[in-house]
């Protein structure tokens, strides 16, 4: 399904997705692929942003570093691959710890190494990891974990590169003008959306001086932060403008002071009949 078809997500159904996640521990792709599964009418990418988004809230509550605890996974582990030595080792102790599998590698890894960029190095790349044993298993439990390690960041940085690109193709085919962040960056600017218009546009009648291009889902927590932290510094500076949640938004976002006073709300850039361009005055 393409972002031309997301439509603002209702509070019932994002509530449902929320209620249905909290009723699971394992934080690896089978609880993704079945939350998937159950909500077919969802987009498959606004399935895996919402539920990145959860994963990443839960950890954050409940993710904790201590020695104690790592030699805890360390004994848990040990104790396991003398049982069996499958693959899912870790997959299954971090499901039974309620922590994602590649967080369960980072505390483990500190009973190998205290130097945490020692660690960082065997977690990208696990033939560093001297018993084989052990690389095996933090690499499976690498590779199927979505939401952490090396492999989830490269993944989610790509996706939002992507989108920008995306959105920097079809302004260029609007030609509208447009300066990057980069650009922006250049001339002094600490904080800036990603297109600052060169001359601003009206997007069914709603005038747009900038766009910011976000590759995930947006609900109340995460719309609430890039408030304060950005949109609000964007309209202080440049006026109003247009953010883009790719993968959908909750609708009552729409309800807020904010939208369609500050910016507007768009899963995609909309079709050229809905956009008024103007000339820049000689």
């Amino acid at each position: 399904m393409s972002s031309k078809d997301i439509k603002p997500m209702s509070l019932k159904t994002y509530n449902s997705i929320v209620r249905d996640f909290h009723k699971t521990t394992l934080f690896s792709r089978k609880t993704e692929n079945e939350l998937k599964m159950k909500y077919k009418d969802v987009p498959t990418f606004t399935m895996g942003s919402i539920i990145s988004l959860l994963v990443q809230r839960s950890m954050k509550q409940s993710y904790r570093k201590s020695p104690s605890i790592s030699s805890k996974y360390m004994d848990l582990y040990k104790e396991l691959m003398k049982e069996n030595k499958k693959a899912d080792v870790i997959l299954s102790l971090a499901e039974s710890q309620g922590i994602s599998p590649a967080l369960f590698v980072r505390s483990l890894l500190q009973n190998v190494s205290s130097d945490s960029l020692v660690v960082k190095k065997y977690v990208k790349d696990t033939t560093l990891i001297e018993n084989k044993d052990l690389a095996f298993q933090v690499f499976v439990a690498i590779v199927n974990d979505n939401q952490y390690g090396p492999h989830a960041d490269i993944i989610k940085q790509s996706i939002g590169l992507e989108y920008e690109l995306r959105l920097e193709r079809e302004l260029r085919l609007l030609n509208i003008s447009f300066s990057d962040e980069k650009l922006l960056r250049m001339r002094g600017y600490d904080k800036t959306p990603d297109f600052k218009l060169d001359v601003p546009i009206a997007i069914d009648g709603f005038i747009v001086n900038w766009i910011e291009s976000k590759a995930l889902f947006g609900d109340e927590e995460n719309h609430m932060g890039y408030l304060k932290e950005q949109l609000i510094c964007y309209w202080n500076r440049f006026g109003p403008g247009l953010v883009i949640y790719w993968f959908g938004y909750l609708e009552t976002l729409e309800l807020t002071s904010e939208v369609n006073n500050m910016f507007i709300l768009r899963t995609r850039l909309p079709d050229k009949e809905h956009i008024t361009q103007y000339k820049l005055d000689m």
